[in-house]
């Protein structure tokens, strides 16, 4: 019993030793192969990464909301301090600041081009402004709200704006982003079943004359598709590790360029690349995709091939 599982384990390595081999006899026509193989690979794995990278963003905006109010024109400074101040005790709220009409004209006039229209004015159109921050548990986008609704009731106050447009609009480009990858990662991974497929049966075509002499001396449909499996699997890996190195030479090469635009807006982001987990997925679904297509086509053109 230990001699025969020996033998079939012999058996399977020596042909995928063999089949491995054998890509190196037509380097030519494989690397071509792997090179088409390599590039259907990296545009999902790129993809991925775009959204996974947006995810990241999105997670770290998410939170908290912020509220702003407008405090009604002719309210005088007083009472819109003291209405801050009530606010602050409010057990819905976190922190509360408060812009006179005086430091948002200042905060205008620190803008380009906005200093000299400004002196054209008689008076200050700006009201006074009070930014709410809710506490951790009203961030939510039903709670808070819920809190704008119960802050117009206020008389004092004008209007109540709630800052999260901008998070769902975020949130929208995040799902874009999720559903392009699926999208585009379906149709690459469907292309390198294709290829892996069609290769394979070429293979199988060019060696008709070997098949029929191996099923004469009694060779099982079986064993002389296990090579042409070895070699699906072969062309996943190889194409995988190609891939995974092309990804992250794309990764390293924006990854500046990410880090220039998130200074920009005074973040430390940086660009995430695949994991080792990531990776491993990528390795698996590259074999297994070469092995369903080498199963798929070369075992249907297989039994179509008959002894002489």
């Amino acid at each position: 019993m230990a001699l025969n599982r020996h033998g079939f384990f012999a058996i399977h390595k020596q042909q995928a030793l063999g089949a491995l081999q054998e890509l190196f006899k037509r380097p030519l026509g494989n690397i071509l192969t792997l090179a088409v193989l390599t590039l259907a690979l990296t545009l999902p794995s790129t993809f991925y990464l775009l959204a996974k990278n947006v995810v990241v963003v999105a997670q770290a905006w998410q939170s908290p909301t912020q509220l702003t109010l407008y405090i009604e024109q002719g309210i005088a400074e007083p009472t819109a301090e003291r209405l801050a101040g009530e606010l602050r005790g409010w057990s819905e709220i976190d922190t509360v600041d408060y812009i006179s009409p005086q430091q948002g004209l200042e905060q205008f006039r620190q803008n380009a081009g906005f200093e000299q229209a400004l002196s054209l004015l008689d008076d200050n159109p700006l009201p006074a402004v009070i930014v709410v921050k809710p506490s951790e548990a009203w961030q939510s986008d039903a709670q808070a709200t819920a809190l704008a609704a119960k802050l117009r009731t206020e008389s004092a106050i004008e209007e109540v704006r709630l800052d999260s447009d901008w998070l769902q609009r975020l949130a929208a480009i995040k799902q874009l982003a999720i559903s392009l990858a699926m999208i585009v990662s379906g149709l690459m991974l469907v292309a390198v079943f294709l290829i892996v497929g069609n290769t394979l049966r070429l293979q199988v075509l060019n060696q008709k004359d070997e098949i029929q002499v191996m099923k004469l001396v009694g060779a099982t449909d079986q064993f002389i598709l296990r090579p042409y499996l070895y070699t699906g699997v072969w062309y996943g890996v190889i194409g995988g590790v190609c891939a995974w190195v092309l990804t992250a030479v794309v990764t390293i090469l924006l990854d500046n360029a990410v880090a220039t635009l998130a200074g920009l807006y005074e973040s430390s982001y940086r660009l995430v690349g695949l994991s080792w987990d990531e990776t491993l997925i990528l390795l698996m679904v590259a074999a297994f995709l070469g092995l369903g297509a080498a199963r798929l086509s070369a075992g249907r053109h297989l039994k179509e091939i008959e002894p002489v």
